[in-house]
Parts: C-alpha cells; structure tokens; sequence
C-alpha cells in the first residue's frame, strides 16, 4: 500500500495537469452559508435544486453561468431532518430525510416549499448518530430508490448494529409509498445510482466487515456481506434474533464489482454515468464516482464477466474538495457537492464546484477489457511507441472479510508481463499476464508513456473463460482476537460543555470550514464541531487540570498562514503552523520526519504520548521530558525525542512534574476539539501504604477516607454516590454519575457545589473513580486525573449509600469497590 503522504504527493503532482483538461470552480454561496451537499437535481428549466446535511433545500437559479457568481440562490425548504438525497421528477421535487421519504409541494409558484407530503416511512430510527439515510435515484417506472445505515454504539464502537427495522438495506420504494426491501449486508452506502444501462449500483465504505470502499451491483436478494442487518430476514425471526457482530454469517455473499483501493477512495459517495454524447470528453457512459476523504472524482470502467459485474478503476480529477454527490447538467458540466463535516476531507468541505471540459482530449484509458491471459485496453488517443514489457508494472492482491475495521492488501503477488503488442493506430495495447486469475485485484501501471493517469485496478470476479469460481476477493479468514475498547482509561475534555473544564476567554463554538472568500480565515457558522480563537479579547485555551504522563489525541485545522500550538506544562510545545515541515513536530526537539499535514482547510487527527520529566526531592532533574509515537492521520511524524530546552514557564519541584494543557491563542488562527488525556502509569504501581478495604455500602462510616472503584455506566444512565448520610437517615453529600444528554451536572459533580460540565466518560465505557474526603475538602478523581475540588465548612461525617438507579433503566456495574480512612 502506498503510504498516504506519497499518495497525497502523487495528487498533487497529477492535479497540475489535470487543470489542463478539465477546470474546476466553485459556486458561491450567501455570504456566511455553507452549503454541506446531500443531495441535488436540475429542474426542467436548468435551476438547481440541492438538499443539504442542514435540513434545508436551496433553489439555486443560473447554476451553470460562465461565472460561478452568477448562480443566484434562496431558500426553498428548511426544517427538514438531514437531506442526503434529493430527486426532481417532472419538475417534482422529492427529498430523502433520516426517517422519510418526502415530496416538497410549491403551491402557489413562488419558489418557496409550501408543504411537505410523506412518501414513506417504512423504516426504523433509533435517534443514534450514525443512522444516515442516502438517495435517490429512481427508476423508469417511478420507483425510488434508498439505503440506510447501520448504527454504532458504546463501549464496542467499531460493531455496526442494526437496531432498528431495515437498517442496514438498500429499499425500492414504489410511488403510492410501498416499500420493498432489496438487499442487505450494507454497511455505510452512502451513494446510489443507475449506470447508462439502468443497472442499479450502490457504494459503500470501508469498516467492519468491509475491507475499503466497494461498488456494487444492486439486485434483489444480495447480501452485501455485512451481518448486522440479517436481523431483519427470516433466517434471524425477522428481528427477535440478533446476528453476531463476531461470527461470518452463513448467507452467501454477492461481491462488488469492484473493491476500491484505499488510496484511492477511503469514503465513496454517489456516481452518475456520462450520458453527455461527448459533452464531457471520450468518457462515454462510464461511471464518475465522488470521494470525500480525498476530495476527488474517479471513473469506473465495468464489463460483465461470465454474468458479473466487474471492472477497473481510474483517477480522475483530484483536488476538487470533499466529493459527496456527483451530477451532470444540462450542459455537459458536472456538478459536485461537497461536505465534511464530523467526517474528514480535503478542502473545500462544503460547497458546490463545477468541473468542466476544457475541449482539449487527455491521453487515459479508454476501455479496459479483461482477457483470460491479461488485459486488452483502449486509449483516448494513439501511443506514440509500444512500451517495452518489462515497464510495466502488475501485481496481484486480495483482502480479509472479517469484523475488524477495514483490511490491508493482503497475500500480494508481483506479476511480469510477457508481451506488449500495440494495434496499428496506436489506439489498442494487448498485455499478456501470465497467472491471472479470479477473486484477486489486479494493479497495473505504465509509466512514461504520457498517460496523465497511468494506473488502474482492476477486481477480477470471474475469469473470461473456464468454470465459475465461487471464490470471493475478500477471503473469510480466522478472525483476529476479540477487541477489547481501547478507549478505557480516557478522558474526553470538550465534550458536552467544552469550555468547562478549560479557561478560554474569546474561544468560540462554531462549526467551522475554510472560507473560499479568504482562505486566511473560518468560515463560521451555528454549531458544534470546532473550538475556534476567533474572539475577542483572547486567550489561550488552557486546561483547569493539571497532567502529568499522558497519552493525547486532539483534532484540527488551519486555515492559509494558521499557526498555533499545543503546550504540555506550560513549557513543550508541539506545533500547529501552516507548513508541513514543521507542523507536530516538537519546538526545540525535533521536527517531523515526514510530512503528515496536508494542508489548509482539513481537519487532522493527531496522537502521541508525552512524559514529564523527573526530579529528585532536591528539585534536581534527573529526567527530561520526552515525546513518543506522535501520528498525524496514522502517519508517524515523531518516532520519539527528549526535550532538553523549554518553551514556556516553570515547574514546580516534585518526583514527577505536572502542569496544564494550553493551546496557543496569539499567534494564528486555528480550529480544533475532541480533546482526549489518557494518564499513563509505567510499571508496577507502588503501595500507598494505606488500609484499604471492601465497602458494604450503607453499612461503613468514615471520618476523612478515601473510597475507589471501577464503575461502568450505561449511555443515559444516571446514579449516585451517596457519602457523609447522617445517622439519622438524611441526606447527605452526593458524587453524580450521569451519562445523560439533557443533566446539566456531569460525572463528578457534589451536590450543592459548582457542577461539572464537561462530559469527560464515554458511556458503557469502565472508568475509575477516587473520592477523596478530608478536612472541609472533597475532591473527584476520574481515571487518575482531579476533576473537582469542594471546600466547605458544612462537609459532615457519616455512613455511605449507593444509589444506582436515579434514571429508571440505568445500568450501573460497580467493582472493587473499597475504602480506607486517615
């Protein structure tokens, strides 16, 4: 597999010449909209009609001007609940919500949505976050066509389940809103659509039980090869038996028609097939495919091979921005909406762009058939020498089907190619692979020809000749060891109230992309997806905690020239800058040693893991602090490095130092959240010398104590810890443990003192918890780290009680509960 930093470098090489055949601009929006594209469609007179992730459907009139800023836009609908697929019929406009299916009624002509009709409902909704509804195309006989996602939950995140009816399932729904459901196994289809020859297709993306993102061929009874939704079917009781999230599934499989390199795709939206006549260049009917994540388009070649679908695919355009919907319109262009919002792609992510043929023909594959003995392909235009055999580069592939998220290329072969024959107008090359065969992946590439997209890969379902294999590209295998959550021992920082646990003066709350305006800045809007320094006056975000070991991961994004940087104690700084030879890596330390940032506009994910330095009880170092395995994205830009020199302030004289996290305000511009701390303890832990014992809550009194244990409570549960309960019965003090997303008193809380906000547990996730009483303090640790600290002369004294059910339904698990006084 090709690291991601090379991958992104080739893009960036290959975009320069791909502005020479196709262009790409930008629509632009009411000034301080962002436009986060589900679903679009042309009406009968050429107006655009997009539906957004937002809720709301924007009529957009002069979509295809010579100038993009032309396009004149108002709003038809709002309110709506999601709108990831928008469909115009006979200048009918019908809208795939979350849980509907719905028509927008213009009563009386003026471009505004006066009512809005149900089609169809005839799918469940639990309210998780991941239950997205994709659309819409439809078919010449009136019938929609929808997919559904499965849901994840905690503590086991990475299972996809199907808890409600249909999750999981590509539906045909007919006009009077009967609905049939077609197809299961599907895992995140995120894009619908028909090829030029009516034949239904869908994409899904990479995760568990999908090694990377697939293209394939919809028909009535497949099984896509994800178990959740199976729920569903009469093999499982229609929904009283529970498919495991572990174990493969007996049903057969249907493979795609093509498994999509990672490289190329990691989040596959729609496709649409050039039925332009020419309009957009020699491409005709094959299929253009949006990807997100990389923010490009690429083409999908497919042929029918012994009665199934396969094929290759090919770059396209890249650098667009982050590519969800593809559409052609009336005039040939093609149109792509873009968002990213809590997903992750290249900049813009959020927008319309306009690609358009320039009228000047690139040298590409043309077509890509599959013989029994290699490949015979076509090009756009003539070569202008046969390449020697020995340039070109094959090998061979395949993956894992397993529960696991995603699967490297796995048991690669290196090919050779035996000959090279080129036809007499140059138009044809005839390659001899020896030892092709089905249910592998087949990479190829000819450099130094001129091809301005020299690669393709290519799923091979069935070989041309011979029997039908019943082998599939993506190989059950053995699975790996079950996956324990590694999300125990973390502490969540920003979530619910981000500023709670944080001093951050002129910090703002927004959601938050790259303004195509002014690329120095945010574009900001309503919402909750990004922590920006765009305020006044301001500060730096600096944690109220103190830390000492941790491990960390935080999202963020810079707009063009955007610098900041993350302080661990005051005094260490991995940078945040706008160049990616110095971004993460460690002032004064060392820099990054590849180049893991990739640019302006794009959220990144960074992790890594810090140490303090150490002292004596002189105060005399003995120690420096070191950083360890910082990635960017899953690339690995500091390996390790001590730090001998500082960036900021002092430390205080202690074995091992703490100090806060701040993240600079002052010199730049940035956005960031999802702030995570793991404290790390190295090695055996010592004894406190303490007495410690088992608690029979309700039963044991105390004085001064402190009382431990490992608890585990349930997404909306809600209990308490009761501590200092007069004899008497009264009430006494209590510890809150909330999971709820309405209390406004999060885990940690004392009753009658200052609430915590912050949201710093996952639910259903095990946790630690320290409650410590002494004097007129009590004080909250969670996971190690100190939370909370109450003062007062009214602290009692008093036995303890648990109270595990202040939300009826909560599930509370409690373990070595114990307790020790002073």
């Amino acid at each position: 597999m090709i690291p991601l930093f090379t991958a992104l470098a080739l893009t960036l090489i290959c975009a320069q010449s791909e502005e020479e055949f196709y262009t790409v601009d930008y629509l632009q929006p009411p000034e301080g909209e962002v436009l986060e594209v589900g679903g679009m469609d042309f009406m009968g007179d050429g107006t655009l009609l997009v539906s957004t992730r937002r809720g709301r459907v924007w009529w957009i009139e002069n979509p295809m001007a010579d100038n993009p800023a032309d396009a004149k836009f108002h709003i038809f609908a709002e309110g709506l609940h999601e709108g990831l697929g928008l469909k115009v019929v006979e200048d009918r406009i019908y809208v795939m919500q979350r849980g509907e299916l719905s028509e927008l009624l213009d009563l009386d002509g003026d471009k505004v949505c006066d009512r809005i009709e149900t089609i169809s409902q005839a799918w469940g909704m639990s309210g998780n976050y991941h239950e997205f509804a994709f659309g819409l195309p439809i078919d010449e006989e009136g019938n929609f066509y929808i997919s559904t996602n499965v849901g994840f939950w905690s503590p086991e995140w990475w299972h996809g389940v199907s808890k409600e009816l249909y999750r999981g399932w590509v539906m045909k729904v007919a006009p009077d809103g009967t609905m049939t459901p077609l197809a299961s196994g599907v895992r995140s289809p995120a894009g619908l659509g028909f090829d030029a020859q009516g034949e239904l297709f869908y994409t899904d993306n990479q995760g568990d039980w999908m090694p990377v993102c697939g293209l394939f061929h919809v028909q009535e009874g497949s099984f896509f090869g994800h178990p959740a939704s199976l729920r569903w079917t009469d093999a499982y009781g229609n929904g009283e038996q529970v498919p495991s999230s572990l174990i493969p599934p007996k049903a057969k499989r249907t493979p795609p028609a093509v498994w999509i390199p990672y490289e190329y795709s990691r989040s596959t939206g729609s496709l649409v097939p050039d039925t332009t006549g020419g309009g957009f260049g020699p491409f005709k009917d094959q299929l253009f495919v949006a990807e997100l994540t990389n923010g490009l388009v690429f083409r999908a070649l497919l042929e029918e091979v012994q009665g199934q679908q396969q094929g290759a695919v090919v770059l396209f355009r890249q650098g667009v921005g982050s590519a969800l919907r593809v559409r052609f319109a009336p005039d040939a262009s093609l149109f792509v909406g873009m968002t990213n919002r809590g997903w992750g792609g290249l900049a813009p992510g959020a927008g319309l762009a306009r690609l358009r043929w320039t009228g000047k023909t690139p040298l590409e594959y043309e077509s890509i058939h599959l013989k029994q003995d290699g490949f015979e392909l076509g090009f756009t235009s003539a070569l202008s020498a046969t390449p020697e055999a020995s340039s070109i580069v094959v090998r061979d592939y395949d993956y894992n089907w397993w529960w696991d998220y995603g699967s490297p290329e796995m048991r690669s072969r290196a090919l050779t190619v035996s000959s090279a024959t080129l036809s007499a107008d140059g138009r044809k090359l005839r390659v001899v692979i020896p030892g092709l065969k089905a249910a592998r992946n087949v990479r190829l590439s000819i450099p130094g020809v001129g091809l301005l997209h020299d690669e393709f890969d290519y799923t091979i379902n069935q070989m041309p000749e011979g029997p039908r294999t019943a082998e599939l590209v993506a190989k059950e295998v053995a699975p790996p060891e079950v996956r324990e959550s590694d999300e125990e021992g973390w502490l969540t920082l920003t979530w619910a109230d981000p500023f709670g646990a944080w001093e951050a003066d002129g910090w703002k709350l927004v959601d938050a992309v790259l303004d195509p305006g002014n690329p120095k800045q945010f574009l900001e809007t309503p919402g909750n997806g990004a922590l920006v320094n765009s305020g006044t006056p301001i500060s730096d975000f600096r944690s109220k905690a103190d830390f000492g070991d941790i491990a960390f991961r935080f999202n963020f994004m810079l707009p063009e020239g955007g610098d900041s940087g993350l302080y661990f104690m005051d005094r260490y700084e991995l940078q945040l800058v706008d160049d990616p030879s110095a971004c993460c890596g460690i002032i004064g330390a060392k820099g990054p040693r590849v180049k893991g940032y990739r640019g302006p506009g794009q959220w990144h994910k960074v992790e890594g893991k810090f140490y303090a330095p150490r002292f004596d009880a002189a105060g005399n170092k003995f120690a420096n602090a070191r950083f360890e395995q910082i990635t960017v994205d899953g690339v690995m830009v500091v390996g390790a490095t001590e730090c001998n020199g500082v960036t900021g302030g002092a430390i205080s004289n202690q074995e091992v130092a703490m100090g806060p996290l701040r993240f600079q305000a002052t010199a730049g511009l940035v956005a960031m959240g999802d702030i995570r701390v793991k404290r790390l303890v190295d090695g055996e832990q010592v004894s406190d010398g303490y007495a410690w014992q088992a608690l029979d809550v309700g039963l044991s009194e105390a004085a001064d104590f402190e009382l431990r244990g490992r608890f585990t409570l349930s997404d909306g549960g809600a209990a308490a810890l009761e501590f200092h309960v007069p004899a008497d019965g009264g009430t006494g003090m209590s510890l809150l443990l909330d999971h709820t997303s309405a209390g406004s008193s999060r885990t940690g809380s004392i009753n009658g003192f200052e609430p915590i906000t912050t949201q710093f547990l996952q639910p259903g996730i095990p946790f630690d918890l320290l409650l410590r009483s002494q004097g007129n303090q009590v004080d909250v640790f969670l996971n190690g780290v100190l939370i909370n600290t109450v003062a007062g002369s009214g602290i009692g004294r008093g036995t303890f009680r648990l109270l595990p059910e202040v939300i009826p339904g909560t599930q509370l698990k409690v373990e070595d509960l114990e307790f020790h006084t002073f």
